[in-house]
């Protein structure tokens, strides 16, 4: 069963991000009245396309976790601090490059990255 429910997973994850950033997001980040944050406009439509997509990335995370306890119930505790860090380290790290630092998500993530990893690793 959990198979099936990371596949699930999956499949909303591709659906959501796939045509709702094409159906959704993108006529959105066309509309000629789009508010400006963090000083620009393609800092508004990074941080509306990225937005979108971090949460199509935690829908896959959750899969593969779900996978991992299905397949290593004994050492799911490590791996989902290793994973969670994963995550929240390649987001931290998308946010910093793609915004040049004006989008402060990545003054919180690396930090959470870095904590979730250092315990998960303490678990190994």
């Amino acid at each position: 069963m959990l198979i099936f429910a990371a596949l699930c997973l999956c499949l909303v994850s591709f659906m959501h991000s796939g045509l709702g950033g094409r159906r959704l997001i993108d006529p959105i980040c066309c509309l000629p009245d789009l508010p400006i944050i963090l000083g620009s406009r393609r800092n508004t439509i990074l941080t509306l396309k990225f937005g979108w997509h971090f949460l199509s990335l935690v829908w896959l995370v959750l899969a593969a976790l779900l996978l991992w306890l299905e397949w290593d119930a004994a050492g799911f505790n490590a791996a989902f601090l290793l994973i969670l860090a994963g995550h929240f380290a390649l987001c931290g790290a998308v946010a910093l490059i793609a915004s040049r630092g004006r989008h402060l998500s990545w003054g919180l993530f690396l930090p959470l990255a870095g904590a979730l990893g250092s315990a998960g690793w303490g678990m190994l």
